[in-house]
């Protein structure tokens, strides 16, 4: 039997909430590590055109 969306929907709104602070947070944990990895890339080409110099 289904329940009454009425009687449930402060339970349903938190769900929602909660799945959308843990896709925010996938989310922006994703964007970190891309912006750490390009970083350590650009620092990594560095050393190697420096390397390459001597």
């Amino acid at each position: 039997m289904l329940s009454v969306f009425e009687s449930n929907s402060t339970f349903i709104w938190a769900s929602y909430a909660v799945g959308l602070v843990l896709i925010g947070g996938a989310i922006a944990t994703a964007w970190f590590k891309s912006r750490n990895a390009k970083a350590e890339l650009i620092r990594i080409e560095a050393r190697i055109q420096d390397q390459k110099r001597r």
